[in-house]
């Protein structure tokens, strides 16, 4: 029999009081811990807020903590202290039954029929931004990838469709994120918090007039997320509570917006320093498309466009390098006993960079998700971009039809250039904080 080692004694260090490594691991949005994988391991602790975790890096951990040990930890413990403030208690902050009760009332509303009918909405919201871009001539890459996928939210999850409203819904929204990593969490009108929080409140309190009127009119159905979340119910016949469904909208919203924004800025730059690419995807489009205009049905044959956006999400984490858990019921992992009341950080960001999986893990090549290689089949949790096992992102084909729209969109019609100039092949540490300086040039083919 094993002997268990206690998780006190797994390499690493708790750091500094109370702090530890929370300014780091902020900092540097996840990415500051693979010089603590270099020097420990795939297994070490860490302290963040005064709260012991054990950091695991690998496929195989990703499995544990996401699918052989779900019921062993909480996504709301992990989460809470950071996300519970501005965003409540949506899905992704629910365990166990009541998680899964959640994700099958809200399933359809991203699948099947339902996603179909969302493509007319992307394609219009990216056609408007493209010519926007053109007229300006350079404009800041990651701020219009934010503007347009939030815009593309507030349309088909909200359904709002004056624009006077959604400019005001982005202000709310704006003004709340800015809010989400306030250390001081002082709830009055002069500080970020007191703003965010305030801008929270008049969003909330926008869909439940929009709930209310549409309750009042009899119009519980719709193409948008909101109104398929009004008429959703499950077996019972029991519905989302109206505070459920407002919490689920808002924290939409924000995966709508960031994820999708951070992976096409990321796209672009690497396209443009790969001519290459860009005619293989070009060509990839005169073959399915022809002469056609772009359908959804197209959109499932664009292959080679699937490989790129694959390793964009390998090689730049859009939705985050870390996923956080509380441990709930005893775990053991690599010969240690991790007890309730650590927590658990599953480091996909470094599970994305391992050799043992990926060949040259620090390089860009979207041709190791080609059938001749498909390096992410070597383990079926070696890439997690959008999560993985129960908790697997719901909006993941919403984000990629959006994406692949406006790939295709801009590929057929435009040519681009991105400064400061790329060079292709070399690794972005922290793409993130490079991201701000990024701008964008767009003209006619």
């Amino acid at each position: 029999m094993i002997q268990l080692k206690p998780a006190d004694k797994m390499p690493g260090s708790f750091g500094l009081p109370i702090l530890g490594e929370t300014l780091e691991l902020i900092s540097t949005q996840g990415w500051g811990l693979a010089k603590n994988y270099q020097r420990y391991g795939p297994v070490f602790k860490i302290n963040l807020l005064g709260k012991k975790h054990a950091v695991l890096v690998g496929p195989e951990a990703n499995r544990l903590v996401l699918q052989e040990k779900v019921d062993c930890v909480s996504s709301y413990l992990g989460w809470k202290s950071t996300m519970e403030h501005i965003f409540a208690r949506p899905m992704m902050l629910q365990d166990g039954e009541e998680h899964r009760r959640t994700r099958r009332l809200m399933a359809p509303l991203f699948h099947g029929k339902a996603i179909a009918n969302y493509f007319n909405s992307m394609q219009s919201e990216v056609n408007r931004c493209l010519s926007q871009w053109l007229e300006r001539g350079t404009v800041p890459l990651k701020n219009e990838f934010n503007q347009l996928a939030l815009r593309i939210g507030i349309r088909l999850l909200l359904g709002v469709q004056v624009e006077r409203e959604i400019e005001q819904i982005e202000q709310w929204y704006s003004t709340l994120v800015r809010g989400a990593v306030a250390l001081l969490r002082w709830d009055v009108p002069f500080t970020n918090y007191g703003r965010s929080q305030k801008a929270r409140r008049q969003l909330k309190q926008f869909l439940q007039n929009i709930i209310a009127e549409r309750k009042s009119h009899s119009r519980q159905t719709s193409d948008d997320v909101l109104g398929l979340f009004l008429a959703s119910v499950d077996e019972q016949g029991n519905a989302l509570a109206e505070s459920q469904i407002i919490d689920e909208t808002i924290h939409l919203l924000n995966g709508a917006h960031f994820t999708t924004a951070t992976s096409l800025t990321w796209t672009l730059v690497e396209l443009g320093a790969r001519p290459e690419w860009r005619e293989r995807l070009r060509q990839e489009l005169k073959r399915v498309l022809g002469d056609e205009t772009l359908n959804l049905g197209h959109l499932k044959q664009l292959n080679q466009m699937t490989y790129f956006l694959k390793e964009v999400e390998r090689f730049y984490n859009p939705a985050g390098v870390v996923l956080l858990r509380g441990v709930v019921k005893e775990l053991e992992y690599a010969g240690y006993c991790i007890p309730p009341g650590w927590g658990v950080i599953v480091a996909q960001g470094l599970t994305h960079r391992l050799p043992e999986i990926y060949t040259a893990p620090e390089t860009f090549d979207p041709d190791r998700f080609s059938p001749l290689r498909e390096e992410d089949k070597k383990h079926s949790f070696a890439l997690i971009g959008f999560g993985g096992g129960e908790h697997t992102c719901i909006g993941m084909e919403f984000a990629n039809m959006e994406m692949k729209i406006f790939l295709a969109t801009l590929l057929r019609h435009y040519d681009w250039d991105v400064t400061p100039k790329s060079e292709a092949g070399v690794s972005q540490k922290f793409p993130f904080q490079a991201e701000r300086e990024l701008q964008a040039h767009l003209q006619i083919r």
